[in-house]
C-alpha cells in the first residue's frame, strides 16, 4: 500500500478529507500555516518516520482559506504566538514580490503555491540523501467551496529570470 506523509495545518481541518481522499497509509505532521522550520531536530524526526514507515511521497496541503494565512495578510491577530513572526514576514515579503512581477492584487493563490513551494524545496534540501528512486514531493490546495484538491503552481512559473533587450 502507498504511504503518503502529509504536512497540513491544524485550523485547516482537512485529515478526514485527505483519508476520504486520498486513499492510502496517511501520516500527518501539522504546523500553523505549514510554518514548519526544517531545522535539524525537525530533519531528524522526519527521516525518522519516513524510514520507518516507507515513506515514499509528500505533500504539503494548505487550504485556500487558511486562517493563519489570512491573518498574516491581513490583521496579524496572532503575529505574537511563538513562531509566527518569521511565517508573517515571508507571506508578506511573497505577496509584495508576487504583485510585483505580476502586477496582480491578492494574488492569494499564487502566494500559497510560492510559499508551499519554498517549503518543499527546504524539505528537499534536508531530505537529498533519502530522495532516491520513485520518491515524490508536492504540494496542494484545497478549494473548500469547490471540495477539490489543487496542484499549487510549478516554482518556475513565477520564479524563473529572463531578461528583454
Amino acid at each position: 500500500m502507498k504511504k503518503c506523509l502529509y504536512f497540513i495545518c491544524p485550523t485547516d481541518c482537512l485529515e478526514s478529507t485527505i483519508q476520504s481522499t486520498f486513499h492510502q497509509e496517511n501520516f500527518f505532521y501539522s504546523s500553523l500555516g505549514n510554518s514548519v522550520n526544517f531545522n535539524e531536530c525537525e530533519l531528524n524526526q522526519a527521516k525518522q518516520l519516513i524510514c520507518d514507515k516507507g515513506i515514499r511521497e509528500i505533500s504539503f496541503i494548505l487550504a485556500d482559506d487558511n486562517r493563519i494565512v489570512l491573518d498574516a495578510l491581513n490583521e496579524q491577530r496572532f503575529l505574537n504566538v511563538t513562531g509566527l513572526k518569521k511565517f508573517y514576514s515571508q507571506v508578506l515579503l511573497e505577496k509584495e514580490y508576487l504583485e510585483i512581477l505580476w502586477q496582480i492584487q491578492n494574488p492569494h493563490f499564487l502566494i500559497l503555491s510560492s510559499f508551499l513551494n519554498k517549503k518543499i524545496e527546504e524539505l528537499k534540501k534536508g531530505l537529498s540523501e533519502l530522495m532516491v528512486g520513485d520518491f515524490n514531493l508536492s504540494g496542494k490546495i484545497y478549494r473548500k467551496k469547490e471540495l477539490k484538491f489543487d496542484d499549487i503552481f510549478s516554482y518556475k512559473i513565477y520564479h524563473e529570470e529572463f531578461t528583454l533587450n
